[in-house]
C-alpha cells in the first residue's frame, strides 16, 4: 500500500470515534410563492418568500460528552429566495445563534434564540405542513418580533415529568450599550406546558423593559417601563380535526399609541386566534380567525381571516395555496405576514388587506 493510502486510512480511523459521538447537520428550507396582494386601495402581483417556513439555512450540532450530557449548538440564517438577499436585520445568523448543554437536568442555551411566547405561538397557531405562526394564521399578523426572539439570552427547558415541562428565559436587551437605557429590552419569562396524548396546554408569563420614547428620540436618559405578557393556549387532536386556541394579554407600564421596535414598546392590547387543521387525504386544510383589541382605542382593533390548503408531494416538498384577509379599524394598519414576515403594508390606517397565494416549500 502506498504512503498516501496509509495516510488516508489512518486519518479515517482517527476520525471514527469523533463521528460516532458527534453530529453536524446542514439543513435548510426554500419557500417561494406567487402572491396577489390588495392593500387598499392598491394591489400588486409579486414573487414572495417564506410563507409556511421562513426561507433559511443553518448548521446544528451535538457532541456527546458522556454520562447523559451533550454540547449542542445552532446557527440559522434567513434569506429571501426570490432575490437571494439576507433577510431581517442583515445579520449572518440573525434567526438563531446559540450554544448550550443537554443533560439529565434538561437543556440550557445561550445566545440569540426564541422566547417562551414564540414557542407557544408556533405550537397553537397551528402549522399544517408549515411551522406554525405562518401565512394564514391570524396571530402571525398581530404579534411583534421583539417579544418573539431575543439576543443575549439564557434559556432553560426542563425534562418532562408526569406530562409537565417548564421553560424559562432571561435576556439582557441593551447588553451594555451606552446610547439607550441600560435596561432596555431586558426580558424575563417562564412557561409551563402539559401534554398528554392528543391534549396540550400552555401557560406563559413574560416581562420586557421598554421605553415610551420614539425611535428618533431614544437616548440613554429615555424613560422606561415594564410590559407584562400573559398567554394561555390549548389544543386537542381528535384525528379528523385538530382545533386550537391561543390568547395573549399585554399590559404594564405607561401605554403607548404605536409600536416602536427599537424601543420595544407595544400598545396595551389583547389578541387571540382560534383555528383548526383538517386532514383531507394527504392534504391539510388550515382555517383561522383572530382578533386584535387595542385597549385605549377601539378604532385600533382588527380582525384576521385565513384559509390555506397544504399538499405534500413528498416528505420534503409541499405545495400550498390560500386566501387571507385583515379587516382594520380606522386607526389600525395590520397586513398579512408570511412565516418570515414580508407583508405588503396597507396604504393607510383603516384599509383592508387581502391576499391570495400559491407556492412551494422544499426542505433539505
Amino acid at each position: 500500500m502506498t504512503n498516501w493510502k496509509w495516510c488516508i486510512s489512518l486519518a479515517g480511523l482517527a476520525a471514527m470515534p469523533a463521528l460516532a459521538q458527534s453530529s453536524l447537520t446542514l439543513y435548510g428550507r426554500v419557500d417561494t410563492s406567487i402572491e396577489y396582494a390588495n392593500f387598499g386601495p392598491n394591489h400588486v402581483v409579486r414573487m414572495g418568500t417564506g410563507n409556511l417556513f421562513a426561507t433559511q439555512w443553518g448548521l446544528k450540532g451535538v457532541e456527546d460528552l458522556g454520562g447523559g450530557y451533550a454540547t449542542i449548538f445552532k446557527l440559522e440564517n434567513g434569506f429571501n429566495s426570490a432575490n437571494g438577499a439576507i433577510s431581517g436585520n442583515g445579520s449572518l445568523f440573525g434567526r438563531e445563534a446559540w450554544v448550550g448543554l443537554n443533560g439529565p437536568f434538561g437543556g440550557l442555551q445561550a445566545g440569540e434564540t426564541y422566547t417562551i411566547l414564540h414557542t407557544s405561538f408556533v405550537t397553537y397557531s397551528l402549522p399544517g405542513y408549515g411551522a406554525g405562526l405562518a401565512w394564514g394564521n391570524a396571530s402571525n399578523n398581530f404579534v411583534q418580533p421583539w417579544f418573539l426572539r431575543t439576543s443575549n439570552t439564557l434559556r432553560y427547558t426542563s425534562p418532562r415529568v408526569a406530562g409537565f415541562l417548564l421553560r424559562a428565559a432571561a435576556s439582557r436587551g441593551a447588553n451594555g450599550a451606552t446610547n439607550v437605557p441600560s435596561t432596555l429590552g431586558d426580558t424575563y419569562g417562564a412557561g409551563l406546558n402539559y401534554a398528554s396524548g392528543p391534549l396540550s396546554i400552555d401557560v406563559d408569563y413574560m416581562q420586557q423593559k421598554f421605553s415610551t420614547a420614539t425611535a428618533a428620540a431614544l437616548t440613554a436618559a429615555s424613560p422606561t417601563g415594564t410590559g407584562n405578557y400573559a398567554l394561555g393556549a390549548i389544543s386537542y387532536d381528535f384525528g379528523f380535526v385538530k382545533p386550537a386556541f391561543i390568547y395573549l394579554r399585554h399590559r404594564g407600564g405607561p401605554d403607548v399609541t404605536t409600536a416602536v421596535a427599537s424601543a420595544y414598546s407595544n400598545p396595551h392590547n389583547d389578541l387571540f386566534e382560534v383555528n383548526a387543521t383538517v386532514p383531507i387525504g394527504r392534504a391539510s386544510l388550515l382555517v383561522s380567525y383572530g382578533h386584535y383589541r387595542k385597549i385605549a382605542d377601539s378604532e385600533g382593533n382588527a380582525d384576521s381571516y385565513g384559509l390555506r390548503l397544504d399538499y405534500p408531494l413528498s416528505k420534503r416538498t409541499v405545495l400550498y395555496t390560500g386566501a387571507a384577509m385583515v379587516h382594520n379599524g380606522e386607526h389600525a394598519a395590520f397586513s398579512i405576514n408570511g412565516a418570515g414576515g414580508g407583508a405588503v403594508p396597507v396604504g393607510k390606517p383603516g384599509a383592508t388587506a387581502s391576499s391570495i397565494v400559491a407556492g412551494i416549500l422544499t426542505s433539505f
